[in-house]
């Protein structure tokens, strides 16, 4: 074939001269492709396909997904059961309600913040006994207290120090269900701190970080915090002369107006947004229920969490 190709001497109606280069096989080309794809398919699907434990994992979850509800008029996650046992479990969130269906527990309810729907007082009323189940960190002990003063609770289970109930193994749920304490019980007990010394504790370092800031007067602060409305904020000056008592929802519209605050007290979460509007004051010192996640707090200004 190559003799005959090279013979060639027109093509069309122009003289040509052909020579062959080179013979390839495209067969081989076309096999290198396959093997090529067929190995990217195969890696894909080894990355996708699932161990036995995992497709053990998926499978419990599915049949959990399947038998949360949505309850009430706010559409909270709940367990099946949440209305017909005597029992309720008052925990944060969805994922709370689905790990405790892992271990079989189906009389719970999420709240779904720290702002307690009022379907959930009124459902917690009619039940022999109320659980609390709240995470180990801050907002757990925050959402505890709104509870506390809305609900009558018999018990408070707590996730360990640091953990969150949607990551507690099933064995760390038992436990910590079983280590409820009573609400009734006295905070005296061998190995508990009292209620007293707690907050004596709380008041001394408040009272040291107004000693830092040299602040001679702390008792205007101090009472600010114990009679602070709900849902307000107040203000202070450097001379601690009141400026302002506002709800929290107006202070970010006025605080603008209020130049020469220099202490700020808040019965509610201190936000990045508000963070921002007073970066450009000469506020010293903020006392706040709470702070946003990974807010960052300026090195010269002192924060306090009652």
């Amino acid at each position: 074939m190559a003799a005959t190709v090279e013979t060639v001497t027109r093509v069309g109606p122009c003289e040509a001269k052909i020579r062959l280069i080179e013979i390839r096989d495209v067969r081989e080309r076309k096999r290198k492709k396959i093997i090529q794809r067929a190995a990217e398919l195969l890696k894909e699907w080894d990355q996708k396909s699932l161990e036995p434990s995992e497709i053990e994992e998926k499978i419990d979850t599915d049949i959990k997904l399947g038998e949360i509800i949505k309850w009430g008029p706010e559409g909270l996650p709940a367990g099946p059961n949440v209305e017909s046992d005597n029992d309720l479990i008052i925990v944060e969130g969805r994922a709370d309600v689905l790990n405790l269906l892992r271990i079989g527990i189906k009389n719970t309810v999420a709240v779904q913040g720290t702002h307690i729907p009022k379907s959930v007082i009124d459902l917690a009323k009619n039940k022999e006994r109320v659980t609390i189940f709240c995470d180990g960190d801050r907002g757990g002990e925050l959402i505890t207290k709104e509870l506390m003063q809305l609900v009558n609770v018999n018990f408070i289970a707590r996730a360990p120090d640091g953990y969150e109930v949607e990551e507690l193994t099933r064995k760390q749920m038992i436990k910590s269900l079983q280590n409820k304490r009573s609400t009734t019980e006295s905070s005296e007990k061998p190995g508990e701190t009292s209620s007293v010394m707690k907050k004596n504790v709380t008041e001394t370092k408040l009272s040291k970080l107004l000693k830092k800031l040299k602040l001679k007067n702390q008792s205007i602060i101090t009472q600010a915090l114990k009679t602070i409305p709900s849902g307000h904020s107040i203000g202070f000056n450097n001379k601690l002369e009141k400026l302002f008592d506002l709800t929290v929802g107006e202070l970010f519209e006025e605080i603008s107006k209020y130049s020469k605050t220099e202490f700020i007290i808040i019965d509610g979460i201190l936000s990045k947004r508000l963070l921002t509007l007073v970066m450009n004051m000469k506020i010293k010192f903020i006392a706040c229920k709470n702070k946003e996640e990974e807010l960052t707090i300026p090195e010269q200004i002192v924060v306090y969490y009652f």
